[in-house]
Parts: C-alpha cells; structure tokens; sequence
C-alpha cells in the first residue's frame, strides 16, 4: 500500500478495503471521495460509539489510516485520512537530555544541600547529598508522571514517546523545567484524551505528598545557622537569600509541623517543586495536561478557558515575570486543543468526578510568586535621645541613644548598626564644621548596648559601627531595640543623632535604613 498521497491511491481495492472497514463498525449509507480523504456518512449507535470507534481506529491503523467522527447538517460522518509519515524515534536523544537533567539537578541539589548545612565551598560530599535529597525524588517526582501518561497511552494503544526532560543550568536554582512526552498520533475520543491528560499529574501529585512530608520532618531538625550566613551564590544567584511561596496545598502539609521551620531540608524543596510543577501542568491552556484535561470536560468550549488562562498568565506577570514567559510560550505552541478523532462520546461520572480533584489539585498547588527575593525592608521607629543618667568621668555631656529597628522580612537578619552625629553647635549657639568639628568629633565616645545586654565600646569620633563580629540578629517579621551611650569632654548646646542599619545578605536596593534621630539639647 502506498505511504502518502490522497485517497484512493492505491486502487479501488483500497478503497474498497477501508470502506469495508468503516462498514463492519458502522452501517454506511453514502461514500464522498475528497482529494485528500473519503467521507462515510454512516447511522451511530450512541450507546456503542465509543467502542466501535475505537476498534474501526485500531483496524484502520494496521492499514495506515486514520478515522475522524465529524457531524454535519444533522448525519454523521467518518471521514477517513491517511496516516502521516512519522520521523524516525531518536531514543538517544531522550537518554542525553535525561543525563544532562541528572547533571543539572545533582548540581542545584549540591548548592542546596550546601545552603542547607551552612557551607559555602562544595565538596564531593555535597553532590552525593545533593543527588540523593534533591535530584532523586525530584526526578522520581517527574519520572512517575510522564511514565503515567506514558503508561496510559500505551494501554490504549496510542504512539507516545519516551519522556524528555529539561536540563536547566544555573543561575536557575531548579536544575530542570521539568519533563514531557510528545504524543504522535491524535487522541482517538474524549476519554482517553481525560484519562491520558490526567494520569501524569495525579500520579505525580501523589509523588510529591509523601516527598514533602519527610522532608519537612527532616526540617525540623534543620541546622542553627548564624543570620549574617549569606549561603553560595552562582552566576550572581545567591542561594541562601531565597523564600519559596506557599502553595494551599503546601501550607496545609506544613500546618502538621512547628511553625519555627526556617530553613527547609532540600527533601522538601523537591516536594513542594513536585507540587508546583502539578498545578503548572494542569493550567487549562493549549495542549498542557490541563489542556487534556478541560478539552475532555469542556469540549470546544475549552478555548474560551484556554485563552483567559493566557491573559492571566500576562496579568500575573505583574506579580512575577516568569509567568510572562510561560504565557509567551503558551501562546507560541497554540491556545486551541486539537479535538479528539471521536469528539461526541462523553465523559461518565467519575471521570468528572476525577476532573474536579484535577481542578482542585490545580488550584491548591499554584503559587502566585513561586520563589522571591526577600526584600530587605528595614524601618526604624519609636527614636529616643535621653539624658545618660550616669555619665562616664569627665563627660562635659551625655546621652543615651535608641531606636527600634522592624525586619520587614519573614526571616531571620543579621543586623549592624552605625551611629554618627551632625549639627552641633557650641554654647553660643554657632555650628561647628571643619577643623571645629572635627576636634569635637575627636574627643567623642560611643559604647554600644546589645539586647543581650553586652557592651561594646567606647568607640571614639564622630561615628561608630558595630562591629561585624557583634551583629545584632532579629527574627522574621520583629524588631530589636538599637541602642548606644554617647558622650563627650567637650560640651555642645545641641547635637544632631543619625542612625544607619544595615543587614547582611542584603538585596540589591534593600537592606538598608538611614534615619534622623532628631536633635538633642544638652
């Protein structure tokens, strides 16, 4: 039989064949010749369609060809096609991404792991740990799914390729966009489409909770790691100044644990990408699973949900600029789903029933900033100048200096403090400046009071930084009182306090607050 071209190309005989094909399923009362297809108008039995199709697909499939279920003008057609000529598979080319996949997630696991333990120079020990935390159940997470769909397709006698998965290098922190399988042929009716589309993100779903479980027990004993630990960074990536969003889904599982957790074991990390990479594939847009999924329940309606999912996709890109190009690479491979060959057979029960944990699953598990940045958002409130009420020896005057500092992030800072002076004016009133000033600067001492009530100074001049071995740490999302004793041998009628607080790991733009303490009046 010919390989390509229109039908009948090889004969009547052919022809012949596949009409006597499409008869034995279904009774044929017209035949339509096309110049690239034949047309069956044939009587449907509702009640048998969707398995007298699928075997008329199967047989016509061991001859080459494809058949449609179309409706028109009220009959039913079956139009049938020839099949295309499909490349070659190329499985070396899935076993190269695969290895250079475990390449690129060992890798982030290792800097992850480091991050982790609070180091910052990798070591073999690291990449073993890394694999095995990290890259493993991750990878496990994404195997499990595209091997379900894979699985699936396959019982229902459906061309489907091996997974390909997707190596990403640093500086993205992941290590993989994930994995897909390509399916090379239609899918033959609403069901199969459901049960296919469906299959990969329950299995990975159900991956990714017991993943996520022992990783956040493992959490729990996670390493004490100083607040001024910045952790590695790559490529300007720093993998220790990252928050991951929670999920519906995620916050739910972390409820079950203390809400002291800070740093999460990488275990968990690979549990709660499992769950992200669920609710991104079941997007209800073009030919993603959720793509499958809502063209199985929504028929053609489906595009409509396909093209606000893009448009919400851009939006959201307000929020977080990889959704913008995630929305681009939707609209790239196309917003409408192929219908399936048999698009009248519909879904029963508990294949809905299944779509509405698909949508649930979908909308628990999305994140509207999946990793962030913290913001180094420093406030000081609540500044105080006062009388010292026992002024060191020889101090012509004396203050005690204070204000709170308010971390802005949801995790714990490292934090310095600089004190300095300005506007000071002698006893006739005049402003100091140049040699003046600094004379007067010079005779001035600052002792540093920390919350744990430690004292360090006296620093002399007219400003003084905590030292970087004495920094200050303060919780997520609290405040720390900054506090100092100044005087001086000198006297002034009024001096000017500033305060300047820094935190380390700080984001580029945050991180720090200058504030005028006001002036004091000796």
């Amino acid at each position: 039989m010919a390989s390509s071209g229109p039908i009948p190309s090889g004969g009547r005989s052919e022809l012949d064949r596949v009409r006597q094909a499409v008869a034995a399923y279904f009774p044929v009362y017209e035949t339509r010749l096309g110049p690239q297809s034949v047309l069956f108008a044939v009587h449907v039995d509702a009640a048998a369609l969707a398995f007298k199709f699928d075997q008329l697909r199967q047989e016509l499939a061991r001859i080459g060809y494809i058949p449609i279920l179309r409706r028109e003008t009220g009959e039913e057609f079956i139009e049938v096609i020839r099949k295309p000529r499909l490349p070659p598979r190329r499985a070396w080319i899935n076993v190269v991404l695969l290895a250079a996949t475990i390449a690129t997630t060992v890798f982030a696991g290792a800097m992850i792991w480091l991050t982790y333990v609070g180091r910052t120079v990798l070591g073999p020990a690291d990449l073993l740990y890394g694999g095995l935390y990290f890259a493993l159940p991750l990878l496990a997470i994404l195997g499990v799914h595209e091997t379900a769909h894979y699985l699936v397709a396959r019982h229902y006698r459906l061309d489907a390729s091996l997974p390909y998965f997707i190596p990403i290098p640093p500086p993205y922190i992941l290590g993989t966009f994930g994995a897909f399988i390509s399916m090379r042929e239609p899918f033959p009716d609403r069901k199969m489409l459901f049960d296919v589309g469906a299959a990969g993100p329950l299995a990975g779903f159900a991956m990714s909770i017991p993943i996520t479980l022992v990783g956040l027990t493992l959490s729990i004993h996670a390493p004490s790691l100083p607040a001024n630990y910045c952790g590695p960074s790559i490529l300007g990536q720093s993998y220790g100044n990252l928050l991951i969003g929670p999920s519906l889904i995620w916050a739910g599982l972390a409820a079950f644990f203390p809400s002291s957790i800070i740093s999460l074991h990488p275990l968990a990390l690979a549990g709660w990408v499992g769950i992200l990479v669920t609710a991104i594939n079941l997007l209800p847009a073009g030919t993603l699973d959720g793509g499958h999924v809502f063209r199985a329940l929504l028929g053609d309606r489906a595009r409509y949900v396909s093209y606000a999912t893009a448009a919400a996709l851009l939006c959201l890109g307000l929020f977080y600029i990889g959704w913008i190009l995630f929305g681009l690479l939707v609209l790239v491979l196309g917003l409408r789903h192929p219908p399936p060959l048999n698009d009248s057979t519909r879904l029963d029960r508990k294949r809905i029933a299944a779509g509405v944990l698909v949508a649930a699953i979908l909308v628990g598990g999305f994140v509207l900033v999946p990793l962030a940045t913290p913001t180094g958002a420093l406030q000081v409130r609540d500044a105080h100048v006062d009388e010292l009420k026992s002024p060191p020896l020889g101090a012509a005057i004396a203050a005690y200096v204070n204000a709170t500092v308010y971390n802005g992030d949801p995790i714990p800072r490292g934090l310095l403090y600089n004190f300095s002076v300005y506007n000071v004016s002698n006893s006739s009133g005049s402003y100091l400046s140049g040699p003046a000033l600094a004379a007067w600067e010079a005779n001035a001492s600052w002792t540093f009071v920390l919350p744990d009530g430690d004292r360090i100074g006296p620093i002399a001049g007219g400003w003084a930084t905590l030292p970087s071995a004495d920094y200050v740490t303060v919780s997520g999302s609290t405040e720390t009182l900054a506090e100092v004793e100044f005087s001086n041998s000198e006297p002034a009628l009024e001096v000017g306090f500033t305060l300047h607080a820094f935190e380390f790991c700080a984001p580029v733009g945050g991180g720090s607050v200058v504030s005028d303490l006001g002036q004091y009046s000796f």
